[in-house]
């Protein structure tokens, strides 16, 4: 017990420590803004989960490109991957199908605090599938833990699924059973993923940046796909209403704390472009996830996992306010008791899966408390 008091001291030790602040920044400042950005493009366009996957995808692997790259004197050489492309096309095909779901899902009158809930559920089948697969045992707790996410994701469907019932017809709670029928298959083809992902790491090493930029930049021709789709919600996103861009980024949660700080020359130069809204919180759906992304990947490097299943909890929970106060989404008490269960489960399950203290062995073998109650007697 002492032990995984000192281990979550230590992780908000981490959390506030100064060389932290700047990652810190990326990962809320980066997913609470992509969240506000997605939430303007699905009240638009609620179909348009194809392009915004796409223009995420293209972001990532234009960006990508210069890590893949090494000179050899003045002559560009592309680097041969650590992990065999076959490895990498499985965990492409996957994290596809999953991305394009998750963002289609949306469009069939799902909303955005269930989508954020409902993707915290994959525990359960990620522990299913990982005691079957991999053989890997769980303590008490941390199936506890799940049972509590589970039920709390539960609670809030079905809160969600009652508001759709009131709000029209039949039609309407048959789009909402698609959209919830997308994200479960979505969320067990991500728990699938995650474990081939956990067995082609443990092979070969953590090649997080090979793998952010594999698994986007090989999936792009899978959205030839979906070609009259994004046509016409390109067609969509042209016709938007046109507005500064100055005034555009001021609406922004983060970002426009930010721009208040704009010199007035680059405000009153931002306020002549005038561009269409659509295609600004598109770019900026963009360059946010990349941003968040970013800062995860960063983390993970620094800290341990508990500091970084904390912050993700802490930024899912104020993505989940974003939402529910900006845009006034359909929130019951079932779905806030659900959200608190949720909280509360990934908690157990984190401090469940705290490593046990090990007592210290002395020079013979005989472990420090032992030879201390020895010493004693």
């Amino acid at each position: 017990m002492v032990s995984s008091t000192a281990s979550a001291v230590t992780s908000v030790a981490q959390v506030l420590a100064p060389e932290l602040l700047l990652i810190l920044s990326l990962i809320f400042g980066g997913c609470c803004s992509n969240v506000f950005a997605l939430e303007v493009l699905i009240q638009d366009a609620p179909k348009s989960g194809n392009l915004v996957t796409l223009a995420q995808f293209l972001f990532v692997s234009l960006e990508g490109i210069r890590h893949q790259i090494r000179w050899d004197g003045m002559l560009p050489r592309w680097k041969r991957p650590v992990v065999p492309i076959h490895r990498w096309m499985i965990l492409v095909t996957l994290f596809f199908i999953v991305s394009v779901m998750n963002n289609l899902a949306l469009g069939y009158h799902i909303s955005v605090p269930l989508h954020i809930i409902f993707r915290s559920g994959g525990l359960i089948i990620n522990m299913i599938m990982g005691a079957v697969l991999l053989k890997k045992r769980y303590s008490l707790g941390q199936i506890t833990g799940v049972i509590c996410v589970t039920l709390g994701v539960i609670m809030a469907t079905l809160d969600n699924a009652n508001t759709s019932k009131d709000d029209s017809s039949a039609n309407t709670t048959g789009e909402f059973l698609t959209g919830i029928t997308l994200l479960v298959v979505a969320m067990v083809l991500s728990a699938g993923m995650g474990l081939y992902q956990e067995v082609t790491y443990k092979a070969y090493g953590k090649q997080w940046r090979e793998g952010l930029f594999y698994t986007h930049f090989l999936a792009l021709p899978f959205f030839l796909l979906f070609t009259d789709d994004i046509r016409t919600n390109l067609a969509i996103y042209q016709r938007s209403a046109r507005e500064p861009l100055f005034t555009l980024l001021e609406q922004v949660p983060v970002l426009g704390a930010a721009a208040a700080q704009v010199p007035e020359s680059v405000r009153a130069l931002l306020m002549t472009w005038i561009v269409p809204r659509m295609w600004v919180y598109l770019g900026l759906n963009m360059v946010t996830q990349y941003v968040c992304i970013a800062g995860v990947n960063r983390m993970t490097a620094l800290c341990t996992s508990l500091t970084l299943n904390l912050v993700l909890n802490l930024r899912k929970y104020a993505s989940l306010v974003i939402s529910v106060a900006y845009f006034d989404n359909e929130f019951g008490t079932m779905a806030k008791l659900g959200t608190c269960i949720v909280i509360l489960g990934t908690g157990i399950y984190t401090w469940a899966g705290l490593p046990a203290k090990k007592p210290i062995s002395t020079a013979n073998g005989s472990s420090k408390d032992h030879a201390s109650k020895t010493k004693t007697s």
